[in-house]
């Protein structure tokens, strides 16, 4: 849970990117939950590519970032 905290924190500071996709959320509840919920229907290469999604809305190929539900 600290290393949780401690990565949010250095993301929150260091990380141009994630705070655009703070900003865009609202809150940080808000952002949490856009990311629990995109991570739940979605595979993603890297942590980039997701915070990508949430600030420029980016179009996800279907086939290629549904996750295998079998």
């Amino acid at each position: 849970m600290m290393l949780a905290f401690l990565i949010d924190q250095v993301q929150e500071l260091c990380c141009k990117l994630f705070q655009k996709a703070r900003k865009k959320s609202g809150t940080k509840y808000n952002l949490w939950e856009k990311i629990k919920g995109l991570l739940e229907y979605f595979k993603f290469d890297n942590w980039e590519m997701l915070l990508r999604k949430i600030v420029y809305s980016i179009q996800l190929p279907a086939e290629e970032s549904m996750l295998d539900t079998s």
